[in-house]
């Protein structure tokens, strides 16, 4: 009888070791998933913040628009005057 309990604890201790290594392994994938998904989450706050800070704060109005056209040399001085006048509700046909 001594023998056969001595058989059935060596069993019961392979066991508990190969629940032990499951074990092991399953913090393991749990502590990496985690890393990874605080990396992930972090990577994605910081694009969206410097994707927010690309973008202006303010519309630009007809006028600005108009006068950025004008300084950057695409559109002419008469193009410039007429729009200016049509934008501020006169008659862009007067001199």
């Amino acid at each position: 009888m001594g023998t056969m309990m001595n058989w059935q604890d060596d069993q019961m201790s392979g066991g508990d070791w190969w629940w032990m290594g499951f074990m092991m392994l399953f913090w393991a994938a749990v502590l990496v998933l985690f890393v990874w998904a605080v990396i992930r989450i972090s990577r994605a706050i910081e694009s969206h913040q410097e994707s927010g800070a690309r973008m202006p704060t303010y519309r630009e109005t007809p006028r600005e628009t108009l006068d950025r056209r004008y300084a950057a040399g695409e559109i002419d001085a008469a193009t410039y005057d007429k729009a200016r006048a049509r934008l501020e509700g006169g008659n862009p046909d007067l001199p």
